[in-house]
């Protein structure tokens, strides 16, 4: 099996609240960035990494990433003015001999090799996986003035997060076919449902959460100083 990640870092964070890109911000010492790396860089079937970063910031992230990494895996892309232009430009500078794809924000420092590992072990029966978790909270859908519209069973709802992993085909096909007819979509599982492709969930964890917050970070600081290894 040979697999190969593409790293979404090139979004502008404005939610953080803060000069510095959420992505290069530091969780106990670490740059957030250089966190979701070691994950792939770890990863023995890993073979290719493309770090999708914003353009004009070479130079700072090779800085930044270069105390951390001496690994030939690594590639540096520009990206586009959105995170699914961003994720087909990290799709085009693949050498394309990888046979799956996994796709991952880089503003997600805490995901555990185990789950990774869990997730390209699946992938090889179903050709698109993608890890979730159960909301804790009732979920209300609303209109635009801010009344309920309506409750969605919580029981057929579900919170997805990243890595998402693909067949290689499966993955170019549905950026192609969303780029033909000019879908776009939030996530990548939403292309591959639009193709008609069943995608399987796995458990995924709790702790995996997207640095979105000044409080994002702070909790990932605070679950990183009661997990020495890390």
């Amino acid at each position: 099996m040979k697999a190969a990640a593409i790293i979404a870092a090139a979004g502008a964070g404005l939610r953080m609240r803060n000069k510095t890109r959420k992505q290069y911000l530091e969780i106990a010492g670490v740059p957030v960035l250089v966190r979701s790396l070691q994950l792939f860089v770890g990863c023995p079937l890993i073979d290719e990494i493309a770090v999708v970063i914003p353009p004009g910031d070479q130079e700072a992230v090779t800085l930044l990433i270069e105390p951390y990494f001496r690994s030939g895996k690594i590639i540096l892309v520009a990206g586009g003015s959105s995170r699914q232009e961003s994720v087909a430009c990290g799709l085009a500078a693949l050498s394309g001999s990888a046979d799956y794809i996994c796709i991952h924000d880089a503003a997600r420092p805490m995901t555990e090799p185990g789950l990774l590992q869990k997730m390209l072990n699946k992938v090889q029966d179903y050709g698109a996986v993608v890890p979730v978790i159960k909301p804790a909270d009732t979920i209300k859908e609303v209109d635009n003035r801010g009344y309920i519209t309506g409750t969605p069973c919580r029981e057929k709802l579900r919170l997805v997060q990243t890595p998402q992993i693909f067949r290689r085909e499966i993955i170019e096909k549905a950026y192609s076919e969303a780029e033909k007819r000019g879908i776009r979509a939030t996530d990548d599982a939403a292309l591959v449902e639009m193709l008609g492709v069943s995608v399987l969930t796995v458990p995924g964890d709790e702790n995996n959460f997207k640095i979105t917050t000044p409080h994002h970070l702070e909790l990932a600081e605070w679950l990183l100083k009661g997990d020495k290894k890390r």
